[in-house]
């Protein structure tokens, strides 16, 4: 799977984000928005995951974080280029096992995936978090071609 990416201007102040365009059910958007998040954390807002979710980068921390709304975000990743690099990573292993594969085989995909985030942003890969979910959704065998 190809990975492109995407520069994407920031609407309030003219700068721009490179982030990959889109990965699974994440997307960027066409124009990132600045959201405020309480009165102490500024986020720019530069993606989708699935209908609901949003994906956002916190300028003060340099995470990229992933949630319903700005006042309750999990980690995604701890910088934008560990997050590229994870995505750019984990898509070129696509498909992680193929259609006929049995439970084995997508443990052994799902380890894979596992190896990649912990290689490259160790601090994104934890219970609850967005890398964690989604080596737990490849575990179940739904990711083949």
């Amino acid at each position: 799977m190809d990975v492109d990416l995407v520069n994407i201007e920031i609407a309030q102040d003219g700068a721009t984000l490179t982030v990959p365009s889109e990965f699974f059910s994440y997307r960027s958007l066409d124009v990132a928005e600045k959201v405020q998040a309480g009165s102490d954390r500024s986020l720019i807002r530069f993606g989708l995951i699935g209908l609901k979710s949003s994906i956002y980068f916190d300028q003060d921390s340099g995470e990229v974080l992933h949630g319903l709304n700005p006042e309750e975000l999990g980690i995604v990743n701890t910088t934008i280029s560990r997050f590229t690099e994870c995505i750019v990573r984990v898509a070129e292993m696509f498909p992680f096992y193929d259609e006929g594969s049995d439970v084995d085989e997508w443990e052994a995909g799902a380890q894979r995936v596992e190896d990649v985030i912990g290689e490259v942003d160790p601090s994104a890969y934890r219970d609850g978090a967005f890398w964690y979910e989604f080596r737990w959704d490849v575990s179940m065998g739904d990711f083949h071609e």
